[in-house]
């Protein structure tokens, strides 16, 4: 932080936050799950085309999908995939389809619903491998989807040039934990214009070998190609058919524990490697909590791609690269530096402000919280990274003290999905400031991260409309 180096040095904690801040032919061929195919009607791995599927227009490319066609799939037959299913070679029913006639697979293809377009994958058990991947890990493309080089420059500190602890270690320790989906970057308020690349969002987060995440985040955006999107969304949609539809509340994914957890895995990783890697990120932050300090400090910073290079993020309503948070009383935040953003922001985040206010400024303050977390009204670019981290327990907190109700607030997001947050704690936990993941085994869920995929989810229905 260039006018606090002092403080960014004493901090020495850095945190996820800040996430600014060629349609590849017909969906499914001959004995595929949409993607070119997922299981046929024989064999545990791979038959007829081994690891690729004959189909035309499959994924990752147009000659072929993911796994082979009829006379070799993931399952045999009667299982996740059949004769039947969904999005097979002609039209939504074909030879090869999302479900198995009477099997165990999913049915014919869903609508996307809030965990379909974000999934917040569980903790691996003690002692496993990653649900998912690890950062470390390489993308279609052949490179990580973390590459070392960036982590250390984002993670390095200003004054010491070294690495900061415990990030000197955390790299090796990263195991992606949450995937998102979004139809363009959102530079500015409002739906995505069709002109636009999509994205795909990675959280990763340290995990220990007790299957524990440390209270560090990196966000990563990956560019997916205007020509790419129908195709992704479709592998989207072929996922959502191996899900069972629960009550529409974002929270810890229930697909991994079911019927078709395997193969919802094996898709999910399919996914997330043709969209990943070096050649198509465009952006990483990061929020991170100095464990070093007695107090709960946490600092956020991000880079993006400009051109053929990586330059810092400013802080909105700033010039500084770093942002510094720090717990004060029991759900006010310090923030360095303080970009009052949108206005009345700053006093809604400060306890000591809030409660020294009127009843209108109260009610304007929370408004400010509102306004931040609608993603019609700001983006990242518009707001300070502290403000979609911590909008949601200060909300909390606040409206019940003042005896204010948060669903009559003016400027606040609505949808027909549902807007919950009580499939994570993020509402109820002034220690963690974790947009969207974990800290410990405990799973963290803003209200930006909620509105964000609702918003997604209306879009989506409106340019793709799906069955």
């Amino acid at each position: 932080m260039k006018t606090h180096p002092a403080l960014f040095a004493a901090a020495i904690g850095v945190a996820l936050g800040c996430s600014r801040h060629a349609n590849m032919g017909s969906q499914v061929g001959s004995g595929g799950h949409p993607d070119g195919g997922a299981p046929g009607t024989g064999g545990s791995n791979a038959g007829t085309g081994g690891v690729a599927s004959t189909g035309s227009g499959g994924f990752p490319s147009a000659t072929g999908g993911a796994t082979a066609t009829a006379s070799g799939g993931v399952t045999a037959s009667g299982g996740a995939t059949a004769s039947g299913g969904a999005d097979g070679a002609a039209g939504n029913t074909g030879s090869g389809g999302g479900a198995a006639a009477g099997g165990a697979g999913g049915g014919a293809l869903q609508p996307l619903g809030m965990n379909d377009v974000t999934i917040l994958a569980p903790l691996p058990q003690p002692g496993a491998a990653a649900i998912l991947l690890n950062g470390t890990d390489l993308a279609d493309d052949g490179t990580p989807f973390v590459p070392r080089a960036l982590y250390d420059r984002l993670v390095t500190a200003a004054v010491t040039s070294v690495p900061l602890q415990p990030l000197d270690t955390s790299h090796a320790l990263l195991q992606l934990v949450a995937v998102r989906f979004d139809l363009c970057d959102r530079h500015l308020p409002g739906p995505c214009p069709d002109s636009q690349d999509a994205l795909l969002r990675l959280v990763f987060q340290p995990i220990s070998a007790q299957g524990s995440a440390s209270d560090i985040g990196f966000h990563a955006f990956y560019t997916i190609h205007k020509d790419e999107v129908g195709a992704a969304i479709q592998s989207l949609r072929a996922l959502a058919a191996l899900t069972t539809p629960g009550d529409g509340v974002l929270r810890v994914s229930a697909a991994f524990a079911g019927a078709n957890r395997d193969l919802y895995v094996a898709k999910v990783r399919e996914f997330v490697k043709h969209h990943g890697g070096e050649a198509r990120l465009i952006r990483l932050t990061m929020n991170v909590r100095n464990l070093n300090n007695a107090a709960f400090v946490w600092v956020l910073r991000g880079i993006e791609k400009k051109g053929d290079a990586f330059v810092d993020i400013p802080i909105a309503g700033s010039t500084e690269i770093f942002e510094t948070v720090t717990l004060t009383g029991s759900s006010g935040f310090d923030v360095r530096p303080n970009a009052d953003t949108p206005v009345g922001l700053a006093s809604a985040i400060s306890e000591t402000k809030f409660n020294a206010a009127d009843g209108p400024a109260k009610r304007d303050y929370l408004g400010a919280l509102s306004a931040a977390d609608n993603p019609l009204s700001n983006t990242s670019e518009t707001v300070p990274c502290v403000a979609c981290h911590v909008a949601t327990v200060v909300m909390n907190d606040r409206a019940s003290n003042a005896s204010i109700d948060p669903l009559a607030l003016p400027g606040r997001y609505t949808s027909t999905f549902d807007l919950s947050i009580t499939g994570g704690m993020a509402a109820t936990t002034p220690t963690a400031i974790r947009a969207l993941g974990y800290v410990g085994t405990q799973p963290l869920i803003s209200q930006r991260v909620v509105n964000e995929t609702a918003q997604v989810l209306m879009e989506l229905e409106q340019r793709f409309p799906g069955p």
